[in-house]
């Protein structure tokens, strides 16, 4: 059985239990409040040809995927203020995400944990010109996970916790000045890259890493990392 759900709401409490069930919303305006369980295999919040959209300040959203080879594809066209949460507990799960894509997303603040093996998050923040100041915390338990992140503002803050084996991280941090991400890495063969490309103040690198056989490499410059 499939169900496929088209919200237009500024409360919208979903639980979704089962399998193949697809959840598409278009979202405009102040002080959305969004929840989304989806307990299952190949459950979809959104796909790549039609992802969810969201545009508006002061939003909530709190989506949880439970399950295996879900999907979840979303663009956040304007996020001001809001606060994103998104716990994928499972394997082979797939997540796109774009925050602040053709506004500005000021002081919003974004929490990403993985639980499984072979999940994939790609993630922007700040891709419009006009986007200051963005927050992500990520939390990954497992083995062969792939996180691919660029941050484009003013003054981004990326906080990885990242636990298990043959974990793939790639962070770019671009925009004017004063990026900082801190790693806590444990586990054997991670691969960790980060970029960060600043043209007029300081980045900060900060990692820790208790691990065997991981491969760490980290750029600073002015351009072109």
């Amino acid at each position: 059985m499939k169900n496929l759900l088209k919200l237009l709401m500024l409360l919208v409490p979903a639980v979704v239990l089962g399998a193949n069930n697809d959840i598409y919303i278009t979202q405009t305006g102040t002080g959305l409040t969004l929840t989304i369980d989806q307990i299952g295999a190949s459950n979809k919040v959104g796909t790549s040809q039609a992802r969810v959209i969201l545009g508006g300040t002061s939003m909530t959203v709190d989506l949880d995927q439970i399950g295996d080879t879900n999907v979840i594809a979303a663009s956040i066209l304007q996020g001001n203020s809001s606060s994103w949460t998104y716990k994928a507990t499972g394997d082979s799960n797939v997540a796109t995400l774009a925050v602040g894509a053709t506004g500005d997303s000021a002081s919003s603040d974004f929490d990403f944990e993985a639980t499984g093996d072979s999940n994939a998050l790609t993630f922007t923040q700040g891709d419009a010109a006009t986007a200051t100041a963005g927050n992500q915390d990520f939390a990954v338990t497992g083995t062969s996970n792939d996180l691919n992140v660029k941050c484009n503002v003013i003054g981004c803050i990326n906080n990885w916790t990242v636990s298990g084996n043959s974990n793939d991280i790639d962070t770019l941090q671009s925009g004017r000045q004063d990026h900082d991400i801190t790693i806590s890495l444990t586990g054997s063969s991670n691969n960790v890259d980060v970029d960060q490309t600043d043209t007029a103040s300081t980045n900060v690198a900060n990692i820790i890493s208790t691990t065997s056989n991981g491969v760490i490499n980290v750029d600073q410059c002015a351009s072109g990392c």
